[in-house]
């Protein structure tokens, strides 16, 4: 099997709802929509292996549901996990979602390797497929808005890379230390120093950041769009509750250590600011924190057997990138009932 050296990983969710939002209330046809959806993300797909040459292969990934709604909630916990998302009544919603299964048919038709499984979502693939492919040497781009995936970034001074990348955030990679960069960077992997500075020259807006502090503060501040909730809310002398401030978050918080988590939340428990003012148990909150940490975190030990068991039917990938025949496909299907993108 041909090995990738910089894959393409593609949010395909992302995709769709972000194209979806620059061609909605422009038709009363659903099918003119629908079809011009499908090229327009094609062609967002062509700009990014226009702009990043050296991208040699494309996974595409699309949401399934979640396990995390399976997951037993703690009993002072009423929803689950994104139970407050209500989708737009004014979108149909059928022909949307037809056409996206649409496209990715196409996709697969072509070679271009296309995961979708029940009860995955997107980020679950997206952290299997940069996960292994670093593990076996391929660098990655993570083309997706979704915060949550930027906690994947990786700078590996053995190996290779994982940064995302979206035109409007521009190029989010892992701060490292200077030395650790030039053992990184060094003459047995010149080839990956090479993809690594070609894309921040062609990125130009580059964004370092520490992969944890993104797990560890969607944690205790939790996150409405999830509907993740807090670990702690805490009483205002106006008594108002508030998130753990900013300032109170340990960015390099082992949280996968009990030890780390109990020693992090008796200090910050102790304070003069949260002492008798917080709105549960310390019990609640430390089991508050780990049912957080297995909705948040891209890890191994996030996952059930049973999902990591799906993992197994994808070992491999075709490599490929060449998606013109699609591209022709929906040349021809928009040409029988007119399009407006050539407008957009």
């Amino acid at each position: 099997m041909a090995k990738s050296k910089l894959t393409l990983l593609i949010d395909g969710n992302w995709l769709l709802m972000s194209r979806l939002s620059v061609l909605q209330n422009r038709y009363a046809d659903d099918e003119k929509l629908c079809n011009d959806l499908k090229m327009m993300m094609i062609r967002s797909i062509n700009i990014v292996l226009k702009q990043f040459s050296e991208i040699d292969n494309i996974i595409f990934i699309s949401d399934g549901g979640s396990w995390r709604n399976k997951i037993p909630l703690p009993s002072f916990l009423q929803e689950e996990y994104k139970g407050t998302r209500h989708p737009d009544e004014s979108i149909n919603w059928d022909a949307v979602f037809g056409a996206y299964e649409n496209l990715q048919t196409k996709l697969k038709a072509v070679g271009i390797t296309v995961c979708k499984e029940t009860n995955l979502e997107g980020d679950d693939w997206v952290w299997y497929w940069s996960t292994k492919l670093n593990s076996e040497g391929t660098n990655v781009m993570i083309w997706s808005r979704d915060k949550d995936l930027t906690q994947l970034v990786n700078v590996d001074k053995d190996s290779c890379f994982t940064v995302c990348w979206t035109k409007d955030s521009g190029l989010i990679t892992v701060h490292t230390e200077e030395e650790e960069m030039d053992f990184f960077f060094n003459e047995a992997y010149s080839e990956n120093n090479q993809i690594y500075h070609s894309i921040i020259d062609k990125a130009k807006d580059i964004k370092e950041i520490n992969p944890k502090a993104v797990v560890v503060d969607k944690i205790i501040r939790g996150d409405i769009g999830d509907n993740v909730l807090p670990i702690i809310l805490k009483k205002s002398k106006t008594d108002k509750m508030f998130r753990v401030g900013q300032k109170d978050i340990d960015e390099t918080l082992d949280y996968n250590s009990d030890e780390a988590i109990d020693a992090y939340l008796n200090n910050l428990l102790s304070q003069k600011s949260y002492k008798d003012k917080v709105d549960k148990s310390i019990e609640d909150i430390k089991e508050h924190f780990k049912y957080n940490r297995q909705l948040v975190a891209l890890q191994k030990d996030s996952y059930p057997p049973e999902v990591l068991a799906i993992f197994d039917d994808y070992q491999t990938y075709t490599m490929n990138k060449d998606i013109r025949e699609v591209e022709n496909q929906l040349i021809a299907e928009a040409n029988s009932m007119g399009s407006i993108l050539d407008i957009i």
